[in-house]
């Protein structure tokens, strides 16, 4: 089974990279949650983990806690989104997951795409070469998506 695919405009992916590499500084992990409308693939909005939770970058890796939940939810609902998908960077080229990725799901729920940017985004913000995209399963389980490959998930309007 093939994920949904997801469909960002180049635009707001562009915007979403340069956005997370200024916020890491390139010292620190940053990252955001993909919003779209329900029943639609395409991506509308993003919501930058910092500005829900302004002490989830503090460590340099992610740290995400439940009152930036509260936020994210209360958004979505306020405003009429659903979380698609959620990315943030890692500070080399590797874009595998980390134990920490596998066992703590941003949204556990089956069906969500988990992307991962390398270099804290300090990479071609044109192409999704070298993201590493995440499908979850359900039960701590994560399927692996190429980027340049018809089955990918993700599609750059």
């Amino acid at each position: 089974m093939n994920a949904s695919l997801l469909e960002i405009p180049t635009p707001l992916w562009r915007a979403l990279c340069l956005e997370l590499r200024c916020r890491g500084r390139g010292e620190n992990e940053s990252g955001a949650f993909l919003l779209a409308k329900p029943g639609s693939v395409r991506v509308e909005r993003i919501l930058y983990y910092d500005d829900l939770d302004e002490t989830a970058l503090d460590s340099g890796i992610i740290t995400f806690h439940a009152p930036g939940f509260v936020r994210l939810w209360d958004y979505c609902g306020r405003e009429g989104f659903r979380v698609v998908a959620d990315v943030h960077t890692h500070p080399t080229e590797w874009t595998g997951q980390s134990w920490s990725d596998q066992i703590h799901p941003m949204i556990a729920i089956a069906g969500h795409i988990a992307l991962i940017l390398p270099n804290y985004a300090q990479h071609d913000v044109d192409t999704l070469h070298g993201v590493g995209i995440y499908e979850y399963l359900g039960d701590h389980k994560w399927r692996k998506h190429l980027p340049a490959t018809k089955n990918s998930p993700i599609k750059l309007l």
